[in-house]
This record gives C-alpha cells, structure tokens and sequence, in this order.
C-alpha cells in the first residue's frame, strides 16, 4: 500500500480518553467544520494526537538506565539496546503515522478555512498555527528519520511531505533540502498570520508568535545557521525573557507549564512506560556539581537509585521554554566566535540554577575557558538544564555523535561513533504500508 490511510475526520473523545485538568483541551465532535469553533476543534485534535517520541528518544541516550526488573523493560529494551532492525514484537514502535495524522488536520485547515470563513483575527490565527504545527510535524520526522541538515546532505533522502489532501498521493520521500524548504515556507507562513504573542497559561499547548519564533531558532540551530537561529531567540526573548530562579523556595520546575519561561507546553516527553522501566543513569546524574540546584529539584532518590521529577503529568508538558533559548544564544555565540555575548546568556541561566556561592565559583571558571572549552560548557549545560526533555538524542546526532554504551539482560551493545543507528531506521510496519520510504 503506497499512501498514507488516515482514518476520517471524525474529533471523537475516544483521541483525549483523560481530559487534562491543566490544560484547555477539550473533545469535540464536528465532522464537518463550518465554524471557528470547529476549526479550533480540528487543531485541537492535531495538537493532542501529536507523539509521544521524544520520552523513547531519551532511552537512546546516556541520560536513562535500563530497570531489568520493571515490567515494561520487555516493551523498552530493544528501544535502550538500539535494535530498531529486528526489535520484539512487544517493543513500542516509534510513531511514523501518527505525525501524519496530525497534519492531515492542519491541511484540512488550511485547504478549507479560507473558504468557509475568510479572513479575521481569529481565523488567521487558526491558520498560522495550521502551518506551523505542519512544518514542526515534518522537522520531527527529519529528526527522526534523516540525516542531519548540511551543505552536503541536501540531495539526501527526507522525509514524504503532507501538503495536501489527496489519498491517491504516492508518499516517496522528498529529500532534505526539499522537505526544509517546506518546512521554511509553512513557517513563514504560519508566523506571519499568527496574533497572539504569547498563549495565556492554559492555552500555551498552542503556538503564538513567541512559540514561532523559539522554533525558528530551534530549526535554524539544527541546520548550523548560528546568526538566524540568534536573532530568531532574539524575537522571542523580546515577548518574555524571564526564567525561573531556583534559588526561590517554593519556585516552580522550569517545564512546568505554569512557570515563568515555559513558551509551548505541548509534548509529553516522559511516558509511563519509560519512566518505569528506567533510572536517571550516572552518567547524567555525575554531570551536576556542587551547589547546582537542579539535582535536587530535577530527580529524586527511588532506593539506590534516582528517578526523574520532570514528568509524570500533563503540566510537564514542554516544547519550548526560556532556557532552550538562553543556551542556543550561548551555543550560537561561541560558534559565531563572540565568547563575550556566549558567556552573558550562558552565566544569566547559571545564575538562576546555582546557589550563590556556586554560581560566583562557575563564572569565574567559564571566564577563563577557551573557545573550544566555552562550547564544551554550554553542550554541558544543555545536558543538565533539557535533560529528560527529549533533545539530548538530537543534540548528540547534530554534533559529535559520541561512542555510548547500554548492557541489558545480559546484553552489551555500543553505538558506536558516527553509528549510522544516530538516523533511526523507518518502523517496519510503516515500510510494509509504504515500500517507497525506502527509495
């Protein structure tokens, strides 16, 4: 079977079985939208079907530990030992339909609002978060399933693009440089319609201009275009540059979806399944020195071993936040050579994350840094601040795809350096749907 199926348009309550008490998200059951309403409903529906990947992402990487003895090791191994070729049939697929799913609601958006509704405030922003939602769908599958964006891997193979309602569309994947000019252009698109500048608490599951402009400099970092992806934070930072202080009794986890410096609190990045079948490895728990606040808030002891604070629930929820930014500025900076400007926005989160004494004794140290160990510093520093929030396996495969080793029930495997395994393999069973996605 050549296309992608999408199983109708129908917004039953059976896609939001637990209505989440922290966020707005509510069922709807429009088959046939005519309203504004009921184009909310269908970007609601994209919005709460979208992937759950990025907690199994998180098993790649040196931040988890496998927990033989927890009852979803079985369905999470293969995911830790790296075995997407021949996994168990137990193991958890990573999502290849579901992205699409999503989209098909925002290309039913913008194919049809025009038409039902024209043009107001209201109906522009549907749209701009219609476009937006796309090309982010599409930036996860790259990540996912290709290669990284360079010079050189433009002609490489990408991944199909969804632009269109059309089920006799043979889905052959474009290549990278094709599917980030759509990614580009739908961006463009998207912020240019959007009004609101920032969601209320509550609502920032959606997109906002502050939303937009957070993934432009995410999407811009990724491709190694260090000037666009600063002045994209800049435009962000603008609407709301605050960050949590930890320092504060009682201050609120920075991914909380109520704190302070959350921009987008749209992805679950910590499943069940994961969180009980893993521990917080030592690896990453070695990465906090002293007097850094984030070990005590981010984990907590379970016996001899730690687990993780930053999820469990719905307000944890998180796409983008402050601190993202602060450290693609720093990252941004030192690779443009500008250690001055790297170390401001580097020390400026430092200072929010450290005891006193803590934070004087660290800046003084990354005063002192060269600029090949500055960039040391921040890549650190992202380990520690976005931990467990998905991107430590897409920062690993953009840069030095290190040599990192799991042992599992009895098993030893090494991802090795430049492991061609840093591009996840298609699920089998989209392959079987879709033989194209190999050519």
């Amino acid at each position: 079977m050549k296309k992608i199926i999408y199983f109708g348009m129908i917004m039953t309550a059976s896609a939001l079985t637990s209505c989440n008490k922290y966020l707005d998200i509510q069922p709807v059951g429009t088959v046939i939208p005519a309203s504004e309403s009921d184009f909310r409903g269908l970007m609601t529906s994209s919005y709460v079907g979208f992937p759950t990947h990025k907690s199994y992402l998180s098993l790649r990487t040196d931040e988890l530990l496998l927990d033989e003895s927890s009852t979803d090791a079985a369905r999470t191994k293969d995911i830790y030992l790296w075995n997407d070729q021949n996994p168990d049939a137990t193991t958890i697929a990573y999502p290849y339909l579901a992205f699409y799913n999503s989209i098909f609601y925002t290309n039913q958006i913008i194919s049809t609002i025009d038409e039902k509704l024209g043009s107001n405030a209201t109906v522009d922003q549907i749209k701009g978060e219609a476009y937006l939602m796309r090309a982010y769908a599409h930036f996860e599958l790259l990540n996912l399933y290709s290669e990284v964006y360079s010079a050189g891997n433009t002609g490489l193979r990408g991944v199909p693009l969804s632009t269109k309602i059309d089920m006799e569309q043979r889905f052959v994947p474009a290549t990278i440089g094709e599917s980030y000019a759509q990614i580009l252009t739908d961006m463009e698109k998207g912020t240019a319609l959007l009004t609101v500048d920032d969601q209320a608490k509550g609502a920032n599951y959606r997109f906002s201009k502050r939303a937009a402009y957070a993934m432009a400099s995410r999407v811009h970092l990724y491709r190694g275009e260090w000037q666009e992806a600063v002045d994209a934070a800049k435009k962000a930072l603008t609407i709301n540059d605050k960050l949590v202080d930890l320092n504060v009794g009682g201050s609120q986890l920075p991914n909380d979806f109520e704190s302070a410096e959350m921009i987008m609190a749209l992805e679950k990045v910590s499943v069940p399944e994961v969180r009980s079948s893993s521990f917080i490895s030592p690896s990453l728990l070695s990465a906090y020195s002293d007097g850094d606040l984030r070990k005590g808030r981010y984990f907590q002891k379970s016996g001899s071993n730690y687990v993780s604070l930053k999820g469990g629930e719905n307000r944890f929820n998180v796409s983008f936040r402050n601190a993202d930014l602060y450290l693609t500025m720093a990252e941004c900076y030192v690779r443009l050579g500008n250690t001055a400007e790297a170390l401001k926005y580097l020390s400026a989160l430092k200072k929010n994350r450290f005891s006193a004494v803590a934070y004087t004794t660290e800046s003084k140290a990354d005063a002192s840094l060269s600029k090949e160990q500055l960039l040391d510093a921040v890549m650190l520093e992202r380990k520690r601040e976005l931990a467990l929030e998905g991107l430590r396996w897409y920062d690993l495969k953009r840069t030095t795809r290190p040599t990192i080793t799991h042992s599992s029930f009895g098993r030893t495997v090494t991802l090795q350096q430049n492991d061609p395994r840093y591009v996840i393999r298609y699920p089998q069973e989209a392959i079987n749907n879709n033989p194209d996605l190999l050519k």
